[in-house]
């Protein structure tokens, strides 16, 4: 369970980096931005979640968050 929370953190983390490179940028993009915030709250809430359940000895069901295609036109 550590390696699946450690990977969950790497997530995010990474997440992170692509929304402050894009906050960066001279015209940022909102949608791409509103989606990456986005998906760095449910890492973050699946996170808390796995933590919150592992201090009780509960067993844990993880729902799967997939990274979905922003597609820009």
């Amino acid at each position: 369970m550590e390696k699946f929370l450690t990977a969950l953190r790497n997530r995010k983390a990474h997440v992170q980096t692509q929304i402050d490179v894009e906050q960066n940028r001279p015209a940022p993009e909102s949608l791409r931005l509103r989606a990456l915030k986005k998906l760095r709250l449910r890492f973050r809430e699946q996170i808390e979640y796995i933590e919150r359940h592992n201090r009780q000895n509960m067993p844990v069901l993880i729902p799967v968050i997939r990274k979905r295609r922003v597609i820009l036109s």
